[in-house]
């Protein structure tokens, strides 16, 4: 048995036995919490599946370890620049092209067009909660731009809402010219995250993060989101 296999049977083993012992009674947890937990889950399951290349994180280290001990070293310098240069190219083909922007909706951008999403504007925090369960910090020098929206249902039918699932980059220009990334969350009302039902009639508010430095301005700020190499560009 590998250590890999080792360590996960101690780790199940310690999950059953922590689970079952002396009848203690389990914790009583929130809906909240429970979503919280769930995506937490989804999160470190994506994290670790280096055949899964969509999604909030990237098997950067394992392709880095394969190429380590690739038994492929015997070609000249000449093949290797060659093979560079089709990396590169490669690489410049997955940049969203300026002639693939389109503009639309954010409802249309995320895959659910039957929903109104409105943007309600952004504050600056440095640290943001999510009730009494969960807490993300900026860091030395920067803030969180906290962008609301309101995802609501116009039609008489309930919708079933998978924003984690959707593999959707979200990315913000804000008056520095710089564009930023939103952060890839934990948090259960997060618009890149959020997993949920909107009722028929009914509306959630949920947030993006974006992390920046500290005193840049947070009006006028344009949006995008990125799916298959494609870039919509967002009427907010």
């Amino acid at each position: 048995m590998t250590g890999r296999n080792i360590k996960m049977a101690a780790v199940a083993f310690t999950a059953i036995i922590t689970l079952t012992g002396c009848g203690t009674q389990l914790y009583d947890m929130t809906d909240a919490e429970q979503s919280l937990i769930a995506n937490y889950s989804a999160y470190v399951v994506a994290k670790h599946n280096i055949y899964q290349q969509d999604g909030m994180t990237n098997a950067t280290e394992d392709t880095e370890k394969v190429d380590e001990v690739s038994p492929d070293n015997s070609h000249s310098q000449d093949n290797k620049t060659s093979e560079a240069g089709n990396d590169k190219n490669s690489n410049s083909q997955k940049e969203p092209a300026a002639s693939q922007e389109k503009k639309v909706s954010l409802a249309e951008a995320t895959g659910y067009g039957s929903l109104d999403i409105t943007y309600n504007g952004a504050t600056e925090s440095d640290v943001y909660n999510e009730g009494s369960y969960y807490s993300m910090t900026a860091g030395s020098g920067n803030t969180f731009a906290v962008m609301k929206f309101t995802l609501k249902n116009p039609t008489g039918e309930d919708i079933n809402v998978d924003m984690f699932g959707n593999a959707r980059t979200y990315k913000a220009t804000f008056p520095d010219g710089k564009e930023y990334t939103a952060e890839g969350t934990f948090l259960t009302y997060s618009l890149n995250t959020f997993q949920g039902t909107v009722k028929a009639g009914g509306s959630v508010d949920v947030v993006l993060l974006f992390k920046i430095p500290q005193g840049t301005a947070c009006d006028n700020i344009t949006m995008s989101v990125i799916k298959d190499n494609e870039k919509s560009l967002i009427e907010l």
